[in-house]
């Protein structure tokens, strides 16, 4: 035997015993025979699937699904098969015993030099853990959702009828107490939407409902909005607009951004100090939003965990302003799924000012 056979045959040892070494599972079809059987399977695959090297080898894949094939991805696999392209896909599969499992099933095409199909190659993980951790997090929100928004918003409309005079009168220490409780129904309301929107976003089941709208309209009903909380922090409200271009956008959504941007500005920032708030074209595109501030500025080392979720400058139990954490990566998300971009300028001792970008409604991004 040559040194180059020698070669060979080690190489395709080391091939073997690494392919049967790992936990991944990995099954190998062979699509020129009848109904691409498979011809091959390592240990890790007949421990996640339970069943015996002389029950699978011979086999389409098929078998794993028994009678639950109405599956999308099942369609998708045959697809990536049909045109001989890779995928990455999620399915349910079950073990001999018939219990389910789901499998993370990667399949690749393999072709020999000539270009020609000779096999197909799929590497499962099972993570059945990972997808009952991901239903027992989908139950709490929704025990939020409805088991403690819906009380907070009827308990939230009680003290505002209260506190608004219209279930008569009440004498100052009550209506101190009211204020209070109103004022922390309410944060945790916003606590509770802040939570529901980050799952909807992480999950990917966040959409947007886009019209046109001014960035002046946007600002405008913003600054309307925070009002009562900049004069509350007696902080200055100031508003500049440079642009009249319109924006596609979902208008609550932007308008939750830009206020979130503007709440923080106010909660930090000194009394009697300004918090401007700005729209500008930038190129010919583009429409930066900017909040921009008095405070104390942020040091450069801090600025990578603004965006982060539950993610706090100060995180101690003194810290001067509340908060979850989440705002600013929702803002992020939400300026994200637009298209746009998000970030921060910031000097110690001279303020900060946040901005975020859109395309304009006539872009040839969106055309």
């Amino acid at each position: 035997m040559d040194s180059n056979c020698a070669g060979k045959n080690e190489q395709l040892l080391l091939f073997k015993r690494a392919v049967e070494s790992v936990r991944n599972g990995i099954c190998i079809t062979n699509p020129r025979l009848p109904d691409n059987p498979i011809v091959y399977v390592n240990d890790a695959f007949l421990e996640m699937t339970t069943y015996q090297r002389h029950q699978v080898v011979g086999r389409n894949c098929r078998f794993l699904q028994r009678d639950d094939r109405d599956q999308i991805a099942i369609e998708n696999i045959r697809e990536a098969i049909r045109t001989e392209q890779p995928i990455t896909t999620i399915l349910r599969n079950y073990r001999r015993d018939g219990s389910i499992f789901w499998n993370e099933l990667t399949v690749s095409p393999v072709h020999d030099e000539n270009g020609t199909l000779i096999n197909f190659v799929g590497v499962q993980n099972d993570i059945s853990a990972r997808k009952e951790a991901e239903k027992r997090v989908s139950e709490f929100y929704s025990v939020i959702s409805h088991e403690l928004r819906t009380p907070l918003s009827s308990i939230n409309g009680a003290l505002s009828v209260i506190a608004d005079g219209s279930a008569g009168k009440v004498n100052a220490q009550v209506m101190r107490m009211v204020s209070i409780a109103l004022e922390n129904s309410e944060r945790l309301i916003r606590l509770i939407s802040d939570i529901l929107d980050w799952k909807k976003i992480e999950s990917g089941k966040f959409k947007l409902n886009t019209s046109n709208i001014s960035p002046e309209q946007l600002i405008d009903s913003v600054i309307a909005a925070v009002k009562p909380l900049a004069c509350s922090a007696q902080v200055n409200l100031k508003k500049e607009v440079s642009t009249a271009a319109e924006l596609s956008v979902d208008v609550d959504r932007t308008m939750q951004v830009l206020t979130n941007l503007v709440d923080n500005a106010i909660k930090f920032s000194p009394v009697k100090s300004t918090v401007t708030v700005s729209a500008e074209l930038r190129g010919l595109d583009t429409v930066r939003f900017s909040v921009a501030d008095q405070g104390e500025g942020i040091a450069p080392d801090q600025l990578d965990k603004l965006f982060k979720v539950f993610q706090q400058l100060d995180s101690s139990d003194s810290r001067k302003a509340g908060g979850t954490g989440l705002g600013l990566s929702i803002s992020r998300s939400l300026v994200e799924l637009h298209g746009g971009q998000i970030g921060v300028d910031s000097v110690v001792g001279k303020g900060s000012t946040f901005w975020f970008e859109f395309y304009t409604a006539n872009s040839k991004v969106h055309s």
